[in-house]
C-alpha cells in the first residue's frame, strides 16, 4: 500500500494505491481540504482508510498490479533516499492510478444510474396504480 499526500492547487488530498486480495490494482483519492496535520493523516489511516477500502472492494478493475511497485523490499538508506527524491520529481497521480480511479468512478456511476432508473420506474408504477384506484373509486360513485 502506498499513500501520497499532495496539494492539487485548491485542496490537500491523498492518493492511496493498493492491491486487493485478488491481486488487482486499486487507487482512490481522499480530499483532506485544508493542509492536514500529522494527527489528521493518522486519524485517516487508523479510522477511515478501512471504510474507504471496503467501499471500493466490490468494484472489479481490470488492471493487474505490479508486485514490485507496491511492495518495496528493504534497501540501503542512500538508495531509498534517491528513490524518494526521484518520486518527488514525478507527477503525483500515475497513469495507472488515474485509469484505476476512472474505472471505479465509471462503475459507481453505472450503479447510481441503474438504481435511480429503478426508483424512477417504481415511482411511475405507484402513480399509475394510484390513478387507476382513483378512477375505480370515481366509477363506484363514492
Amino acid at each position: 500500500m502506498k499513500m501520497t499526500v499532495y496539494f492539487d492547487g485548491a485542496f490537500w488530498a491523498a492518493l492511496v494505491e493498493y492491491t486487493d486480495t485478488k491481486g488487482r490494482y486499486k487507487a482512490f483519492r481522499y480530499v483532506f481540504g485544508k493542509e492536514p496535520k500529522d494527527e489528521d493523516i493518522l486519524a485517516f489511516i487508523y479510522g477511515d482508510l478501512g471504510k474507504w477500502q471496503s467501499r471500493y472492494a466490490h468494484i472489479d478493475t481490470h488492471i493487474e498490479a505490479d508486485s514490485s511497485a507496491l511492495s518495496p523490499k528493504k534497501s540501503n538508506p542512500k538508495r531509498m533516499q534517491r528513490e524518494i527524491n526521484k518520486a518527488k520529481r514525478k507527477p503525483i497521480a500515475s497513469t495507472k492510478a488515474q485509469v484505476a480511479m476512472q474505472e471505479i468512478h465509471d462503475s459507481l456511476k453505472k450503479e447510481r444510474r441503474s438504481q435511480s432508473r429503478q426508483e424512477r420506474e417504481a415511482a411511475k408504477e405507484l402513480r399509475y396504480r394510484q390513478k387507476q384506484e382513483k378512477r375505480r373509486q370515481k366509477k363506484k360513485g363514492h
